[in-house]
Order: structure tokens, then C-alpha cells, then sequence
């Protein structure tokens, strides 16, 4: 693949469900065939920084799992799980980093106040990467 000078785009949004995404200064190649990843594997890299970046809570225990902070191990415990937004920078090494707003489901930590979003949910990650895929598709961002 010949070299080509990456453009950004943003902001672009997509939703799904109780997740919206907003993502700005996203790199992108122009091609010939229209607007593609930056790189091969951007789709897989890029979620998985994503999940890194945002805070979910952690189980705890074995055979009585808890949930608890990530942060301060506070107990969530009765915590009622509430929309929260959290915007994060998504850094890449291979691009700049992409500025991601969330909506979704998550809630405060009572101990230290962080917020945390409930991508540890597998209905709360599916509706995440279906709003990313929405988001893509609404500015024409396509793999390849």
C-alpha cells in the first residue's frame, strides 16, 4: 500500500441503544474508492485502546464476585447504574490521538467519585461497537 497523507475528521457520531459515541480528529486515508482506516488493523487497535481508556468496574472474589472501583476498591454494591458521558483521548501509536465522547450506561464510584461506564456489560459492548461502526459508517470511514 503506497503511502498516503492522512486527513481528520470530526466530529462524527453514532449511536446504538443506550450508547452514543462522538469521536473527533479521526484519521483517515482519502482513497480513489473513498474514505478508508487509517491502517490495517485500526478497527481492533482502536477498541482495544478504548477499552483501556475508559474505567469500568472491576469484579471482585471468586465465588461471591463483586463489583468493586478500579480505582480505590470501593464496593458498587446497590450503586444504582445510571447514563453517564466521559470523554477520553484514544492514544494510537500509529496516529494522532482521537478524541472519544461517550454516553452509556455506567455510574460514580461513592469513594472516589470516578466515573465508570458499564462496558464490562456484554450488552453495554455490543452497543459500543455498534455505535463506533455507526459513527464510521456515517462519515463514510470504511475498512481497507
Amino acid at each position: 500500500m503506497p503511502d498516503v497523507p492522512l486527513a481528520r475528521l470530526g466530529p462524527i457520531s453514532g449511536r446504538k441503544n443506550d450508547v452514543g459515541v462522538t469521536l473527533t480528529d479521526l484519521s483517515f486515508r482519502q482513497t480513489s474508492t473513498g474514505r478508508r482506516y487509517p491502517y490495517p488493523d485500526f478497527g481492533s487497535d482502536f477498541i482495544e485502546a478504548l477499552h483501556k481508556a475508559l474505567a469500568a468496574p472491576r469484579h471482585r472474589g471468586l465465588v461471591r464476585s463483586t463489583l468493586v472501583c478500579p480505582s480505590c476498591e470501593a464496593s458498587l454494591d446497590g450503586i444504582a447504574v445510571g447514563r453517564v458521558n466521559v470523554a477520553t483521548p484514544v492514544d494510537l501509536k500509529r496516529i494522532p490521538p482521537i478524541r472519544v465522547e461517550v454516553e452509556m450506561p455506567g455510574m460514580t464510584c461513592p469513594g472516589c467519585a470516578l466515573t465508570l461506564v458499564r462496558v464490562d456489560d456484554r450488552e453495554v459492548e455490543s452497543g459500543l461497537s455498534d455505535a463506533l461502526i455507526a459513527a464510521f459508517d456515517a462519515a463514510g470511514v470504511v475498512p481497507g
